[in-house]
Protein backbone atom coordinates (compact mmCIF):
# COMPACT_ATOMS: atom_id res chain seq x y z
CA UNK A 1 0.00 0.00 0.00
CA UNK A 2 1.25 3.31 -1.09
CA UNK A 3 1.97 5.67 2.44
CA UNK A 4 -0.23 8.84 1.23
CA UNK A 5 2.45 11.45 2.78
CA UNK A 6 5.11 9.68 1.10
CA UNK A 7 3.52 9.87 -2.19
CA UNK A 8 5.68 10.47 -5.32
CA UNK A 9 4.79 11.13 -9.21
CA UNK A 10 6.76 8.99 -10.99
CA UNK A 11 8.42 9.71 -14.15
CA UNK A 12 8.60 6.63 -16.16
CA UNK A 13 6.40 4.48 -17.78
CA UNK A 14 4.83 1.20 -15.76
CA UNK A 15 3.02 -1.07 -17.67
CA UNK A 16 1.59 -3.22 -14.06
CA UNK A 17 -1.97 -3.09 -13.92
CA UNK A 18 -2.88 -1.26 -11.43
CA UNK A 19 0.47 1.12 -11.50
CA UNK A 20 0.81 5.06 -13.15
CA UNK A 21 1.30 4.64 -16.93
CA UNK A 22 2.57 7.53 -17.80
CA UNK A 23 2.18 8.85 -21.20
CA UNK A 24 3.21 12.27 -20.69
CA UNK A 25 1.83 14.81 -23.32
CA UNK A 26 -1.27 15.18 -25.29
CA UNK A 27 -1.39 17.89 -28.09
CA UNK A 28 -4.83 19.87 -27.81
CA UNK A 29 -5.22 22.40 -29.92
CA UNK A 30 -2.31 25.25 -29.74
CA UNK A 31 -0.84 23.84 -25.98
CA UNK A 32 1.21 20.55 -24.77
CA UNK A 33 -1.08 19.13 -21.61
CA UNK A 34 0.75 16.84 -19.16
CA UNK A 35 -1.05 13.95 -17.54
CA UNK A 36 -0.79 10.92 -15.69
CA UNK A 37 -2.84 7.98 -15.58
CA UNK A 38 -3.63 5.71 -12.57
CA UNK A 39 -5.21 2.76 -11.88
CA UNK A 40 -6.84 -0.35 -13.90
CA UNK A 41 -6.91 0.14 -17.53
CA UNK A 42 -10.47 -1.31 -17.20
CA UNK A 43 -12.26 0.08 -14.48
CA UNK A 44 -14.37 3.51 -14.57
CA UNK A 45 -12.92 6.98 -15.61
CA UNK A 46 -12.26 9.73 -13.14
CA UNK A 47 -10.81 12.86 -14.47
CA UNK A 48 -9.81 15.26 -11.78
CA UNK A 49 -8.97 18.89 -12.44
CA UNK A 50 -6.87 21.01 -10.36
CA UNK A 51 -7.18 24.85 -9.15
CA UNK A 52 -5.73 28.11 -9.46
CA UNK A 53 -1.55 28.00 -9.91
CA UNK A 54 -1.58 24.21 -8.35
CA UNK A 55 -1.16 21.43 -10.76
CA UNK A 56 -1.69 17.31 -9.95
CA UNK A 57 0.66 17.33 -6.52
CA UNK A 58 -2.99 18.48 -5.64
CA UNK A 59 -4.46 14.99 -5.68
CA UNK A 60 -1.79 13.29 -3.64
CA UNK A 61 -4.18 12.01 -1.09
CA UNK A 62 -7.07 11.10 -3.39
CA UNK A 63 -4.99 8.92 -6.20
CA UNK A 64 -3.74 6.37 -4.22
CA UNK A 65 -7.34 5.57 -2.93
CA UNK A 66 -9.16 6.36 -5.98
CA UNK A 67 -7.00 4.54 -8.11
CA UNK A 68 -8.06 0.83 -6.47
CA UNK A 69 -11.33 1.38 -8.44
CA UNK A 70 -11.02 4.25 -10.83
CA UNK A 71 -9.02 4.77 -13.80
CA UNK A 72 -7.90 8.31 -12.43
CA UNK A 73 -6.31 10.75 -14.86
CA UNK A 74 -4.37 13.82 -13.47
CA UNK A 75 -3.13 16.63 -15.56
CA UNK A 76 -1.71 19.98 -14.93
CA UNK A 77 -4.26 22.80 -16.55
CA UNK A 78 -2.78 25.39 -18.79
CA UNK A 79 -0.18 27.80 -16.95
CA UNK A 80 0.90 25.11 -14.51
CA UNK A 81 2.45 22.59 -13.96
CA UNK A 82 4.76 20.89 -17.33
CA UNK A 83 1.84 22.08 -19.61
CA UNK A 84 2.06 24.70 -22.05
CA UNK A 85 2.00 28.28 -20.97
CA UNK A 86 0.86 30.54 -23.26
CA UNK A 87 0.71 34.03 -22.44
CA UNK A 88 -2.25 35.54 -24.12
CA UNK A 89 -5.40 35.41 -22.13
CA UNK A 90 -7.46 32.40 -20.74
CA UNK A 91 -11.13 31.54 -19.87
CA UNK A 92 -12.91 28.68 -18.44
CA UNK A 93 -14.40 27.66 -21.65
CA UNK A 94 -10.87 27.13 -23.21
CA UNK A 95 -10.08 25.06 -20.03
CA UNK A 96 -13.18 22.78 -20.33
CA UNK A 97 -12.30 22.81 -24.09
CA UNK A 98 -8.35 20.99 -23.35
CA UNK A 99 -9.95 19.00 -20.55
CA UNK A 100 -12.57 17.31 -22.94
CA UNK A 101 -9.78 17.56 -25.43
CA UNK A 102 -7.41 15.36 -23.40
CA UNK A 103 -10.35 12.93 -22.62
CA UNK A 104 -11.18 12.52 -26.69
CA UNK A 105 -7.25 11.61 -27.16
CA UNK A 106 -7.59 9.25 -24.39
CA UNK A 107 -10.48 7.67 -26.06
CA UNK A 108 -12.81 8.64 -23.22
CA UNK A 109 -16.49 9.14 -24.55
CA UNK A 110 -17.48 9.92 -20.52
CA UNK A 111 -15.82 10.19 -17.08
CA UNK A 112 -16.63 11.17 -13.68
CA UNK A 113 -15.70 14.42 -13.40
CA UNK A 114 -13.93 15.84 -10.14
CA UNK A 115 -13.25 19.74 -10.10
CA UNK A 116 -11.98 21.60 -7.20
CA UNK A 117 -12.06 25.36 -6.42
CA UNK A 118 -10.93 26.72 -10.15
CA UNK A 119 -10.91 23.17 -11.19
CA UNK A 120 -14.72 23.01 -10.08
CA UNK A 121 -15.47 25.81 -12.61
CA UNK A 122 -14.23 24.08 -15.22
CA UNK A 123 -16.26 21.13 -13.98
CA UNK A 124 -19.53 22.58 -14.44
CA UNK A 125 -18.82 24.27 -17.79
CA UNK A 126 -17.98 21.16 -19.10
CA UNK A 127 -21.29 19.73 -17.82
CA UNK A 128 -22.66 22.58 -19.71
CA UNK A 129 -20.87 22.80 -22.68
CA UNK A 130 -20.71 18.62 -22.66
CA UNK A 131 -23.14 17.07 -21.09
CA UNK A 132 -22.37 13.82 -22.73
CA UNK A 133 -18.60 13.84 -21.78
CA UNK A 134 -19.69 13.76 -18.01
CA UNK A 135 -21.39 10.40 -16.25
CA UNK A 136 -21.43 12.26 -12.97
CA UNK A 137 -20.06 15.73 -11.74
CA UNK A 138 -18.50 16.65 -8.23
CA UNK A 139 -17.57 20.17 -7.29
CA UNK A 140 -15.47 20.71 -4.52
CA UNK A 141 -14.12 24.24 -2.77
CA UNK A 142 -15.78 25.87 -5.23
CA UNK A 143 -18.91 28.65 -6.66
CA UNK A 144 -20.63 29.77 -10.02
CA UNK A 145 -18.64 33.01 -10.33
CA UNK A 146 -20.62 36.29 -11.60
CA UNK A 147 -21.81 39.06 -9.11
CA UNK A 148 -23.96 37.19 -6.41
CA UNK A 149 -21.70 34.50 -5.51
CA UNK A 150 -20.13 35.03 -1.86
CA UNK A 151 -16.49 36.43 -1.73
CA UNK A 152 -13.84 36.42 0.84
CA UNK A 153 -13.30 39.40 3.34
CA UNK A 154 -10.38 41.68 2.18
CA UNK A 155 -7.94 40.32 4.96
CA UNK A 156 -8.19 36.36 3.00
CA UNK A 157 -8.02 38.02 -0.38
CA UNK A 158 -4.55 40.00 1.07
CA UNK A 159 -3.02 36.23 2.11
CA UNK A 160 -4.04 34.81 -0.96
CA UNK A 161 -2.30 37.03 -3.38
CA UNK A 162 0.11 37.83 -0.80
CA UNK A 163 3.59 38.06 -3.30
CA UNK A 164 7.47 38.48 -2.41
CA UNK A 165 8.89 42.03 -2.17
CA UNK A 166 11.67 44.14 -0.23
CA UNK A 167 10.19 42.56 3.29
CA UNK A 168 8.82 39.94 2.32
CA UNK A 169 10.66 36.64 1.71
CA UNK A 170 9.37 33.89 -0.80
CA UNK A 171 9.04 31.41 2.09
CA UNK A 172 6.80 34.02 3.97
CA UNK A 173 4.38 34.64 1.58
CA UNK A 174 3.90 31.10 0.60
CA UNK A 175 3.27 30.74 4.29
CA UNK A 176 0.68 33.86 3.83
CA UNK A 177 -1.28 31.83 1.26
CA UNK A 178 -1.19 28.81 3.29
CA UNK A 179 -3.14 30.61 5.74
CA UNK A 180 -5.69 31.48 3.78
CA UNK A 181 -6.69 27.78 2.17
CA UNK A 182 -5.70 25.46 5.27
CA UNK A 183 -6.54 26.29 8.67
CA UNK A 184 -4.10 27.15 11.25
CA UNK A 185 -4.56 23.79 13.00
CA UNK A 186 -3.27 22.09 10.37
CA UNK A 187 -0.69 24.32 9.52
CA UNK A 188 0.73 24.07 13.07
CA UNK A 189 0.06 19.95 13.40
CA UNK A 190 1.46 19.31 10.12
CA UNK A 191 4.77 20.95 8.81
CA UNK A 192 6.22 17.90 7.45
CA UNK A 193 3.18 17.67 4.79
CA UNK A 194 3.74 21.54 4.20
CA UNK A 195 7.16 21.05 3.35
CA UNK A 196 6.27 18.03 0.77
CA UNK A 197 3.51 20.75 -0.83
CA UNK A 198 6.47 22.88 -1.12
CA UNK A 199 8.59 21.21 -2.61
CA UNK A 200 6.04 20.10 -5.31
CA UNK A 201 5.57 24.20 -5.57
CA UNK A 202 9.07 24.62 -6.10
CA UNK A 203 9.42 22.21 -8.40
CA UNK A 204 7.01 23.38 -11.02
CA UNK A 205 6.18 27.15 -9.84
CA UNK A 206 3.29 28.68 -11.97
CA UNK A 207 5.28 32.16 -13.56
CA UNK A 208 3.50 34.45 -12.50
CA UNK A 209 1.90 35.77 -15.49
CA UNK A 210 0.42 32.27 -16.08
CA UNK A 211 -1.02 32.95 -12.97
CA UNK A 212 -2.64 36.46 -13.38
CA UNK A 213 -4.13 34.39 -16.99
CA UNK A 214 -5.94 32.08 -14.70
CA UNK A 215 -6.59 34.80 -11.82
CA UNK A 216 -8.68 36.73 -15.05
CA UNK A 217 -10.37 33.21 -16.44
CA UNK A 218 -11.78 32.81 -12.38
CA UNK A 219 -12.68 36.49 -12.26
CA UNK A 220 -14.54 36.72 -15.85
CA UNK A 221 -16.48 33.17 -14.86
CA UNK A 222 -20.38 33.29 -14.74
CA UNK A 223 -22.64 30.11 -14.81
CA UNK A 224 -25.17 31.01 -12.60
CA UNK A 225 -28.07 31.49 -15.32
CA UNK A 226 -26.47 27.74 -17.06
CA UNK A 227 -26.67 26.17 -13.89
CA UNK A 228 -30.27 24.43 -14.49
CA UNK A 229 -28.92 22.97 -17.50
CA UNK A 230 -26.76 21.01 -15.99
CA UNK A 231 -28.43 16.96 -16.04
CA UNK A 232 -25.60 14.93 -14.44
CA UNK A 233 -25.79 13.62 -11.26
CA UNK A 234 -23.94 16.04 -9.08
CA UNK A 235 -22.11 16.25 -5.85
CA UNK A 236 -21.22 19.38 -4.07
CA UNK A 237 -18.68 19.39 -1.16
CA UNK A 238 -17.35 22.53 1.00
CA UNK A 239 -15.87 22.50 3.73
CA UNK A 240 -17.78 24.66 6.82
CA UNK A 241 -14.26 26.82 7.49
CA UNK A 242 -13.30 27.84 4.10
CA UNK A 243 -12.36 31.20 4.24
CA UNK A 244 -11.11 31.36 0.50
CA UNK A 245 -14.57 30.28 -1.17
CA UNK A 246 -17.13 30.72 1.57
CA UNK A 247 -19.23 27.91 2.38
CA UNK A 248 -22.01 29.32 1.23
CA UNK A 249 -20.84 29.10 -2.29
CA UNK A 250 -21.61 25.21 -1.85
CA UNK A 251 -25.20 25.29 -0.81
CA UNK A 252 -26.03 28.23 -3.85
CA UNK A 253 -24.23 25.66 -6.25
CA UNK A 254 -26.63 22.74 -4.24
CA UNK A 255 -30.01 25.16 -4.85
CA UNK A 256 -29.05 25.59 -8.84
CA UNK A 257 -28.19 22.44 -9.74
CA UNK A 258 -31.64 20.43 -9.87
CA UNK A 259 -29.93 16.39 -9.45
CA UNK A 260 -27.09 17.54 -7.01
CA UNK A 261 -26.32 16.60 -3.25
CA UNK A 262 -24.25 19.35 -0.53
CA UNK A 263 -22.38 17.75 2.06
CA UNK A 264 -20.45 20.13 4.18
CA UNK A 265 -17.14 18.73 5.84
CA UNK A 266 -17.39 19.83 9.26
CA UNK A 267 -13.81 21.95 10.16
CA UNK A 268 -13.08 21.49 6.62
CA UNK A 269 -10.65 24.20 4.79
CA UNK A 270 -10.38 25.26 1.51
CA UNK A 271 -8.24 22.25 0.67
CA UNK A 272 -10.49 20.09 2.39
CA UNK A 273 -9.32 16.70 0.21
CA UNK A 274 -5.75 17.36 2.10
CA UNK A 275 -6.36 17.96 5.83
CA UNK A 276 -10.27 16.43 5.75
CA UNK A 277 -9.29 13.84 2.94
CA UNK A 278 -10.90 10.64 4.71
CA UNK A 279 -14.20 12.14 4.82
CA UNK A 280 -13.88 13.74 1.24
CA UNK A 281 -12.50 10.49 -0.56
CA UNK A 282 -15.54 8.33 1.22
CA UNK A 283 -18.04 11.00 0.13
CA UNK A 284 -16.91 10.69 -3.58
CA UNK A 285 -16.28 6.83 -3.61
CA UNK A 286 -20.04 6.74 -2.22
CA UNK A 287 -21.70 8.95 -4.59
CA UNK A 288 -19.75 7.65 -7.67
CA UNK A 289 -20.69 3.45 -6.67
CA UNK A 290 -24.59 5.16 -6.36
CA UNK A 291 -24.11 6.36 -9.66
CA UNK A 292 -22.76 3.66 -11.38
CA UNK A 293 -25.31 1.66 -9.47
CA UNK A 294 -27.93 3.72 -11.53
Amino acid sequence: MVKIENFRWKDRIEIKKREVIDLPYATIGDIDIYYEIHGPTDAPPLVLIGGWASYRWIWFRQIPIFREKYRCVVFDNRGAGKSSKPDYPYTIEMFADDTVGLMKALDIDNAHVLGISMGGLIAQQIAISYPEKVRSLIIASSHFGGPNQIRMDDKTMALLIALPTETISKEQAREMRYRATFSTKFLQENRSVIEQIDGWAEKHPAPLYAQVRQSSAVGEFNSESELKQISASTLIIHGDSDCAVPPRNGELLAENISNSKLILIEGGSHFSIIEKYEEFNNAVMNFIAEVDKG
